[in-house]
């Protein structure tokens, strides 16, 4: 029987789940050569061909033809006689999770009959976990009393297992690892720990994604399995209190039916629930008082600080505490967080992310613990949807009904719904929903679109929650193949650039001429990047909007003052003064953003022009009422048009408000062009970073 390695899975699942995807496609989105593809292409035709299923075929330019039933393919591929070849780097997750979990003295021997490999391979890999492992001051050891086994602190040992476990989840390769490792023993207590927890979740009203529903029943059945150093990490680590939790309360009722001990498990598995399930505002868990001022001190420094506006502060806060709960006690108790999507996140919406991580870093959590870029891109991703455009919303009649189903957070889900909305205007989508309600998705459902490859009976597009311009361009195609030739997006482009053609020339099928016209404005459309760019802190910063050495009564003066340039170059209304004066008078010290920095500005309908941003020096510091920060020497007015377009450059002033350099430029500077150097050389200076 011909076994396919995990690298020609992935392809095999980007064809089934994107008909006609091109080579191309597919090198962008594997980061394979041609070569590597064309390799694993022959191989994954031979197995379908050893399983009666028709062969991949090339087009050329109209990508890969796949021609048999998605959901046979996958049957075909969960049956139990298929066996999947781990490659490198799952081998050695896979013996490190062995090795963790393993009561019992582990041989050479244990390892080739688990993953049937050579010895020289096993070999191999025993010397590059050992180099791994290293970097997190753990040792790789042998003995004959005790074989082979994991030497350093125990707390460290267990976070490793747990980086691992979430890594393997995250990257959707668990099942197969984890269910090779655990043996009978394993699955037996697996399986009893999800069907009990299931019913006890849903008893208490507690919810998780799919994906997290997993990692608490994989982590607990892993250190269950190893039996040691689960309650004198939290006892030692944390004085935390978990009896006043709901979760409490859960955690004790899965282990009376599990039949274990509650004083050796209960603490532990408190910690895993409220670090993974959803936070749900209506509850009105004890802790949700501390929660709420936490998520409101970031929505008042990005409303008030950042000129980021939030409409809904109740729809807000909802969906932000969603994330938000688990989030904090994953930070409290050093649960490790793999954000697959976190480059891309980065990437794409870098100076909110920029902004977010400037806000969280004081936010004095315990024991000085600080918050990980992993769980600043998920926030990231809250906030993402939440100040974004608006999408249109369009009435449930229409043609077209889609569904999302994602088994990751909610946050990933609402940015999918909210990218594809943008994407196909005119379609009905659903709210996203778990992998787990699939079958109570209605009848009249047309499409779905999926974070991976599911059986269904409605066509499924796989697509990635995050997309670059090439991949959104590729999916409106696969789109349009899918459901046929239906245009359901009309491009107020098109009927302009009809009426220039039919008044040059004559058109004989001029609906037919529409329906092409719109199919080629969508493809291109997003290729061509017609989103909105958010310039730099330069192109909006000018000599002009630059004054030294200013002198001022009070805030509200220097406010006046520090606006002066920007009203005299048009960039904002005398309206728009008043309004930043009104705003720092109704946020009171908000707007003194760090020490001897203000940031004052006003909603855009009051008066803003154009994008631009001020800078003035004080001859003399004034009190802006800000007893943390004040008294404040420099003042950036910001005009911003929107939520988004001056996020880049707020994202630099930030970076630049943590360079000691810079307010020494500001205090020596004799003329404007000094600081507009200095800013152009860190831009290019970040450029290169």
């Amino acid at each position: 029987m011909l076994m396919l390695q995990q690298r020609s899975l992935n392809i095999l699942e980007l064809i089934m789940g994107n008909h006609n995807i091109t080579m191309k496609d597919l090198e962008v989105k594997t980061l394979l050569t041609r070569r590597q593809i064309n390799y694993d292409l022959t191989r994954i035709n031979d197995w379908l061909l050893q399983n009666k299923f028709k062969e991949i075929k090339k087009q050329g330019k109209e990508g890969f033809l796949f021609q048999n039933d998605t959901n046979e393919v996958l049957k075909a591929l969960l049956k139990e006689n298929v066996k999947y070849i781990l490659n490198e780097d799952e081998r050695l997750m896979a013996i490190y999770l062995y090795l963790y979990v393993s009561r019992e003295e582990i041989s050479l021997f244990h390892f080739t009959e688990m993953l049937d490999v050579s010895r020289g391979t096993i070999n191999d890999d025993l010397k590059k976990l050992a180099n791994q492992l290293e970097d997190y001051s753990l040792k790789l050891s042998y003995s004959r009393l005790r074989g082979y086994h994991i030497e350093g602190e125990e707390s460290t040992i267990k976070y490793v297992a747990l980086l691992l476990i979430t890594k393997l989840i995250d990257d959707n390769r668990s099942h197969y690892i984890f269910h090779l490792i655990m043996e009978e023993q394993g699955l037996s207590l697996f399986n009893k720990l999800t069907s009990v927890c299931k019913t006890c979740f849903y008893k208490a009203n507690i919810h998780f994604s799919d994906n997290d529903l997993l990692k608490v029943t994989y982590i607990a059945t892993f250190i269950l399995m190893r039996g040691r150093g689960i309650k004198e990490d939290f006892l030692q680590e944390n004085n935390f209190v978990f009896e006043g939790h709901n979760e409490y309360a859960v955690a004790g009722e899965i282990l009376d039916k599990l039949g274990m001990a509650h004083n050796e498990h209960i603490e532990f598995l408190t910690s895993l629930l409220l670090a993974f399930s959803i936070g749900d505002s209506y509850l009105n868990t004890s802790d949700y008082p501390m929660l709420k001022k936490i998520i409101e001190k970031i929505m008042i420094k990005l409303e008030v600080s950042y000129g980021i506006q939030l409409n809904s502060k109740e729809e807000v806060l909802e969906q932000v505490y969603a994330h938000f709960r688990p989030a904090y006690y994953r930070i409290i108790f050093q649960y490790p967080i793999v954000n697959p999507l976190k480059d891309k996140i980065k990437k794409q919406y870098n100076a909110l992310f920029k902004l977010l991580k400037d806000i969280l870093e004081p936010l004095n959590l315990p024991n000085n613990i600080t918050v990980s870029d992993d769980e600043i891109a998920y926030l990231t991703i809250h906030f993402a949807t939440l100040i974004d455009i608006d999408v249109t919303t369009v009435n449930s009649t229409k043609m077209i009904k889609a569904a999302i189903v994602c088994p990751n957070g909610t946050g990933i889900s609402l940015l999918l719904y909210k990218e594809l909305k943008n994407i196909f205007p005119k379609v009905y989508f659903l709210k996203p929903i778990p992998i787990s309600k699939l079958d109570s998705l209605r009848d009249d459902i047309d499409i779905i679109f999926s974070t991976k490859l599911i059986k269904a009976t409605q066509p499924i597009l796989v697509v990635s929650p995050i997309m670059n311009n090439l991949e959104k361009a590729t999916l409106i195609k696969n789109f349009y193949r899918k459901i046929g030739k239906t245009v359901v997006t009309e491009n107020y482009y098109v009927e302009d650039l009809l009426k220039v053609i039919i008044k040059h020339a004559v058109v004989k099928r001029p609906s037919e001429l529409k329906e092409e016209l719109n199919n080629l404005i969508l493809n291109y459309s997003y290729v061509d990047g017609i989103e909105g760019r958010q310039p730099m802190l330069s192109e909006i910063v000018t000599k002009d909007l630059i004054q030294l050495n200013v002198e001022a009564v009070d805030w509200k003066d220097a406010i006046k003052k520090s606006a002066t340039s920007l009203v005299n170059h048009h960039k904002i209304t005398e309206g728009y003064v008043k309004a930043m004066i009104d705003s720092a008078e109704e946020s009171g010290p908000y707007i003194v953003i760090t020490k001897h920095v203000a940031l004052p500005h006003a909603r855009p309908e009051d008066g803003a022009n154009e994008l631009a941003i001020s800078i003035t020096t004080l001859k003399k510091p004034v009190e802006f009422g800000n007893s943390e920060n004040d008294p404040v020497k420099y003042v950036f007015c910001l005009s911003a048009l929107d939520n988004i377009t001056h996020l880049n450059a707020l994202s630099e002033l930030v970076g630049l408000l943590g360079d000691r350099a810079f307010y020494e430029t500001l205090e020596k500077a004799k003329e404007p062009s000094e600081i507009i150097n200095f800013i152009e050389k860190y831009e290019e200076e970040m450029s290169l970073s």
